[in-house]
């Protein structure tokens, strides 16, 4: 073939070539719109994903940060508690041995004989003239008959007042 015969051939293809280019071309084109709106898509989802995921990790750390305050907020608070009632125990323990002290100190007092022989009289009363009684060295008396005893100690009738006066305790602490 000559080289006339080829670059005829060759010029009556370049429509075809032209043709064949430029939709390589768009086909490139339309391929790399597709592939970066796939892209755009993919990123979009995988922000929206993580924001999310954001969302949920910071109100999982706010509920976890609310739960800890509660959590702290009630240790304390039973701690004051705790506090307030070792105090009020302190207080009340020190109110008895002072009130049964006071008692005690009775025994140490002038008109302590006129007290006894009161409790004397008192334990005749009650259990009887033939009532053995005898004197607690720490002041009062216990009364014996065959199968009844009454204490009148001055211990027990500390411990007795103190009873009595106990539900009025409890005012102090409001």
């Amino acid at each position: 073939m000559n080289t006339s015969a080829v670059t005829d051939a060759l010029d009556a293809l370049t429509p075809v070539r032209t043709d064949i280019l430029r939709r390589a071309n768009d086909d490139a084109a339309h391929t790399l719109r597709e592939a970066r709106a796939y892209a755009d898509a993919r990123k979009a989802a995988a922000a929206a994903e993580c924001e999310a995921i954001t969302v949920r990790a910071v109100e999982t750390g706010r509920r976890r940060a609310a739960a800890e305050l509660t959590a702290r907020r009630n240790r304390t608070a039973e701690r004051q508690r705790n506090l307030i009632l070792a105090a009020q125990r302190n207080a009340y323990s020190r109110w008895r041995a002072a009130a049964t002290t006071a008692v005690l100190a009775w025994r140490e007092e002038p008109g302590y004989g006129r007290l006894e022989e009161t409790l004397r009289t008192a334990a005749r009363r009650s259990l009887g003239p033939d009532v053995g009684i005898e004197a607690d060295p720490a002041g009062g008396i216990v009364a014996r008959s065959r199968d009844r005893v009454l204490d009148l100690r001055l211990v027990t009738l500390a411990a007795r007042a103190i009873e009595q006066v106990e539900p009025d305790i409890g005012g102090l602490w409001s």
